[in-house]
């Protein structure tokens, strides 16, 4: 990714803070369109929909990070991090809503962070997804659950110990949100083509209950990756538990406790150009039919190492009281039926 550094201080002493100082821009920014079928309305008739695609492949962002050399191996650093929509030009949340974290860093020791930061299971499991965490991929069936930021948090970021890493993230309590105690940890080996993933996250809503299959649960996901040659295997499972104080609602219709997902899947460089990815994923309840499985097939061609053309499709199949989508975010169908999608535009990264 390309950077923009800018020197901090002008001369004497502020020109020796600038040769230990640096603050780096950096982002990418995605749009296109999106096609989904049978998207559900108010009065629970559906319909096809199309429109602009803002943050299918990815999330169209902005950020700074800052770092200032404290000696002895010890860094402070800043990351600033906002969400917007190429479409309308605003936010996508609040100002730095992604990141806003201040922390120390050492390569002996590892990096701690303190702020609004996004969730271990955002950026973990996009490692194991064959689709890389688009609209399209392995959090669609999981009603947003590995997605969005946590508040008021407390992360702690690992050096690498070998073929081991780990991270770690908690926090007491979500100010201005329905949730409450956070506790996190990941922990990855990888050693030349294989790459073993562990990921849990525990939220408790401000009762201390898991009251919520898709916001306040137990998160759990195992993974591995292996590459052979030009073609990079994944497979992976995950599963959800809430308890008995679970309501029902729009994207839980029917008071699921509990779901399991499993998927996997291939990328396939054909090109140094083209790549072609594709993943099968499929989710059951503990709902007698409340279950779908989604099939997902993309396609990537970098125009240079800063642009890029991506084009994605899936159909998700829904079983008698399925309601998943084919598309994260993109509108539920009716209970029971299918969906289909696709999607196509470019990201450029700067």
């Amino acid at each position: 990714m390309a950077a923009v550094s800018l020197a901090l201080g002008l001369s004497g002493a502020a020109a020796q803070a600038a040769d230990q100082s640096s603050v780096t821009l950096y982002g990418r920014i995605a749009g296109g369109f999106d096609y989904v079928s049978n998207v559900r309305d108010a009065n629970g008739n559906s319909a096809s929909v199309s429109r602009y695609s803002n943050s299918q492949w990815g999330t169209s962002l902005w950020g700074i990070n800052g770092r200032e050399d404290l000696g002895g191996g010890l860094y402070a650093v800043i990351k600033l991090e906002s969400a917007f929509e190429t479409g309308s030009g605003q936010l996508g949340g609040p100002m730095w809503g992604r990141y806003s974290v201040v922390g120390l860093s050492s390569n002996q020791y590892g990096t701690i962070w303190f702020g609004r930061a996004m969730a271990l299971p955002d950026g973990e499991v996009y490692a194991v997804d064959p689709m890389g965490l688009q609209a399209t991929g392995a959090p669609t069936l999981q009603g947003n659950r590995s997605w969005g930021p946590r508040n008021n948090t407390v992360t702690y970021n690992s050096p690498q110990l070998g073929p081991v890493s780990f991270r770690l993230q908690a926090a007491l309590n979500e100010a201005d949100s329905s949730l409450g105690r956070l506790l996190a940890g990941v922990v990855t080996y990888q050693e030349r083509g294989l790459m073993l993933k562990g990921i849990y996250e525990e939220i408790r809503d401000h009762g201390g209950q898991f009251s919520n299959l898709y916001s306040t649960s137990r998160l759990m996901t195992v993974g591995a990756t292996y590459e052979i040659g030009d073609v990079k295997l994944y497979l992976a499972g995950s599963q959800i538990r809430s308890d008995k104080s679970v309501v029902a609602d729009e994207e839980n219709p029917f008071a699921a406790q509990r779901q399991d997902t499993t998927w996997f899947g291939a990328n396939y460089q054909v090109t140094p150009a083209l790549i072609l990815i594709g993943g099968a994923y499929h989710a059951v309840t503990d709902v007698k039919g409340n279950r779908g499985t989604l099939f997902a097939l993309g396609a990537n061609y970098s125009l240079s190492k800063r642009t890029m053309l991506f084009a994605t499709t899936g159909r998700v199949r829904n079983g008698v009281n399925g309601v998943f989508p084919v598309e994260a975010n993109g509108g539920r169908p009716p209970l029971g039926t299918n969906q289909r999608n696709v999607y196509a535009g470019m990201i450029y990264w700067f």
